[in-house]
C-alpha cells in the first residue's frame, strides 16, 4: 500500500479515536476507553517515528 493512503486511513483512524477519546473525558463512554485510547495513540506516535527514521525523513 502507498505511504500517502496509509497515512489517510490513519488520519481517519486518529481523528475516531479522538473523538471516542473526548466522549470518555465528558463521561458519555466509560473513562477505561479513553485510557485505552491514549495508550493506543502512543504505539502509534512511536511508530511512525520509528518508520520515518528508519527512511530517514525523521529528527
Amino acid at each position: 500500500m502507498e505511504r500517502k493512503r496509509v497515512y489517510r486511513i490513519l488520519l481517519i483512524l486518529v481523528l475516531f479515536l479522538t473523538l471516542l477519546y473526548t466522549l470518555g473525558l465528558i463521561g458519555m463512554v466509560p473513562f477505561r476507553v479513553s485510557y485505552y485510547i491514549t495508550l493506543l495513540m502512543i504505539l502509534i506516535f512511536v511508530a511512525l517515528r520509528s518508520e520515518a527514521r528508519g527512511r530517514g525523513g525523521g529528527v
